[in-house]
């Protein structure tokens, strides 16, 4: 009996010692993004007033990123819901604030939809921030160029890209590309800190002006294309 028994007592001893499956993943944080202009030297405009940097904070609840740009004379800002999937928009020009309010569902103000892009996993991984991330390839029905899209699987939330053009990636992105009025930006991931998750919800403050979504986006598109 004992022959039988002190190998199952040593295989219980080793289960219990394994750390947990999902010891890695983080529910909350905050995540700073580089972002690049790819048509800058095409389109013949000068970036160097325009923003830097995205910041994404998170929790289990909602998602919040941050843009400032033209030297502070704008803020954008758009908070996701996780659970009913509803994003809510706050846009600042110089002393105007402007406010949307999305539908179920409805993208997040004021990215390009992306339309016809077609996502494809393959098995190349990337650390980025620190964090262990999966390549995906990005592709389109017409001649649009196809481009790597990265994400990690590492931070635990439920459909964190619902309200952007990467719906269907289940998982925060790290590498990424978005459409902005006339500007292709490249987003890449720099820093992470699980620590630093939202303290509240995205503030619209009172007095703010409700646009729909597509007013939003013209007043963004004519400010951003003052630059070129």
């Amino acid at each position: 009996m004992m022959r039988f028994l002190l190998p199952a007592i040593a295989l219980l001893i080793a289960i219990s010692c394994k750390s947990p499956e999902h010891s890695g993943i983080y529910n909350e944080g905050r995540l700073e993004y580089k972002i690049t202009y790819l048509n800058a030297e095409s389109d013949h405009y000068d970036p160097s007033f325009l923003p830097k940097k995205m910041v994404l904070e998170f929790n289990q609840d909602y998602s919040i990123n941050r843009i400032d740009g033209f030297m502070g004379f704008f803020k954008l800002g758009n908070m996701t819901y996780f659970k009913n999937h509803k994003v809510k928009t706050h846009l600042k020009v110089l002393d105007k604030n402007y406010s949307f309010q999305g539908g179920r569902n409805e993208m997040m103000c004021c990215f390009d939809c992306m339309e016809g892009m077609h996502l494809e996993e393959d098995t190349v991984t990337r650390t980025i921030a620190g964090l262990k991330s999966y390549r995906m390839l990005a592709h389109f029905d017409t001649n649009r160029e196809s481009f790597e899209v990265f994400y990690t699987k590492e931070i635990n939330l439920s459909d964190p890209n619902a309200t952007n053009p990467y719906r269907n990636i289940n998982g925060i992105l790290t590498s990424f590309r978005l459409i902005m009025g006339p500007y292709l930006m490249q987003f890449e991931a720099t820093k992470f800190d699980p620590t630093a998750g939202p303290d509240q919800e995205l503030e619209i403050p009172s007095g703010s002006t409700e646009v729909q979504r597509s007013e939003m986006i013209a007043i963004l598109n004519h400010l951003m294309e003052q630059n070129i």
